[in-house]
């Protein structure tokens, strides 16, 4: 996972999904899968932040994300714990 560039949310080190996709080589299909498949191992906080509503207007307005379309409802940064967590789901 090198040549990242990482990402801070209040005070917080993050990767987008499509980063955490593109850092293991796969695709962000597979990332969403293994997280849905996994979900009780996932803590809020711990291992991801899910932005919505207001906080996912502000990080839209800012740009600062990399991967964040326009017309999402819902999206996910992942911490370095979670990154840690994917690549031990996924065997990479």
């Amino acid at each position: 996972m090198s040549n990242l560039t990482i990402t801070e949310y209040k005070d917080i080190r993050v990767l987008t999904t499509q980063q955490l996709a593109e850092s293991y080589g796969t695709y962000t299909d597979v990332i969403n899968k293994n997280f849905n498949n996994n979900k009780s191992r996932y803590q809020a906080g711990k291992h991801y932040i899910l932005l919505q509503g207001e906080e996912l207007r502000e990080a839209k307005a800012k740009g600062k994300f990399y991967g964040l379309q326009p017309n999402t409802n819902k999206f996910y940064l992942w911490t370095e714990k979670g990154a840690f967590l994917h690549a031990k789901s996924l065997n990479t």
